[in-house]
């Protein structure tokens, strides 16, 4: 599934009132019989920013896949062949920043 809070058009702050009405704004425009996939996509969506709990996790995991994305390209490159201490530096950077923004999320 897609980012919810790309499919929903809100941003990671959005209150309950707005993510409720830009959903049915949403389905307003898509309706089941008309467009059943879109409105599987935007329940789901829905599903998992309207539960509080539900949407801190959400939260979590788009913070740390962007995370995990940047950690990749510069693990590779720190492990190519006559990387320097600067680019392993980096790496433990980036994973130190990981873990500080998810403990303090």
């Amino acid at each position: 599934m897609r980012d919810p809070f790309t499919v929903l058009g809100v941003t990671e702050d959005a209150g309950d009132a707005e993510i409720r009405q830009r959903y049915l704004a949403l389905v307003r425009d898509f309706p089941p019989d008309r467009a059943p996939d879109r409105f599987r996509e935007y329940r789901a969506a829905y599903d998992a920013l309207i539960d509080e709990r539900k949407r801190l996790e959400t939260k979590l995991l788009h913070t740390n896949e962007a995370a995990l994305s940047r950690l990749t390209a510069v693990t590779l490159q720190a492990a190519s062949p006559g990387a320097g201490r600067a680019a392993k530096r980096t790496v433990a950077a980036l994973l130190t920043e990981g873990v500080m923004r998810t403990l303090t999320d």
